[in-house]
């Protein structure tokens, strides 16, 4: 999902995740209206999300934030909370870090944390909020691989983002919002091209190409 800031991108993935209700309009997951429902029971029933700004509990370690989630989120406990923590932890490539504090880590390890607490639940789709943002060229192709290795593993991502070339190495369909409406979607080469997409962010086509 892309479009210019204030299209309504955060707030779409705030009302699906139930942070935010929604004024009007039908909620529906896995073939269940969960418009009234609490945002901690949309996690039991298989819907996690991440944050723009990761926010890690600074004295926990990152274990212990991924074994938090999978408790809370997943309802799961004992040995099967720990397996999904570890298994969400290796999938994100930070074993080595496992018994560091929150409070020590560098961006892009909140930033890969905040993707593994997604998952460590145990959920069927996850919503990214700019996880790429602010992270280097290198760090960004790093977080992608993730992204990539857990779609193929099965996982369903719907990822807001700005750094488009981190969709274009993972989506296999593009949306693009504008004013709370969508104005474009399809292959991320289509979305991308689209006149109205191009006026949505520049105010004018004749930007991108110049004067006729």
């Amino acid at each position: 999902m892309v479009g210019p800031n204030g299209a309504g991108k955060t707030t779409m993935l705030a009302m699906i995740g139930g942070d935010v209700r929604a004024d009007s309009g039908t909620i529906v997951f896995n073939d269940r209206d969960v418009t009234n429902v609490r945002s901690s029971h949309r996690a039991r029933l298989g819907l996690a999300r991440t944050y723009q700004i990761p926010r890690p509990f600074i004295g926990l370690t990152v274990f212990e934030h991924a074994l938090l989630a999978a408790q809370q989120a997943g309802g799961l406990r004992g040995e099967e909370a720990k397996e999904s923590a570890a298994f969400a932890i290796e999938r994100c490539g930070m074993n080595h870090i496992a018994n560091v504090a929150g409070a020590q880590l560098r961006l892009l390890d909140r930033k890969r944390l905040e993707v593994a607490r997604a998952i460590a639940g145990r959920p069927s789709l996850v919503l990214l909020d700019e996880v790429a943002g602010g992270l280097s060229d290198a760090e960004v192709v790093v977080l992608t691989e993730i992204i990539l290795s857990l779609r193929d593993a099965g996982l369903t991502f719907v990822w807001v983002e700005h750094v488009v070339r981190a969709l274009l190495a993972t989506a296999d369909r593009m949306v693009c919002l504008s004013g709370g409406h969508i104005i474009a979607e399809g292959t991320p080469e289509d979305v991308l091209q689209s006149a109205a997409v191009v006026e949505s962010y520049f105010g004018s086509a004749a930007l991108i190409v110049g004067p006729q």
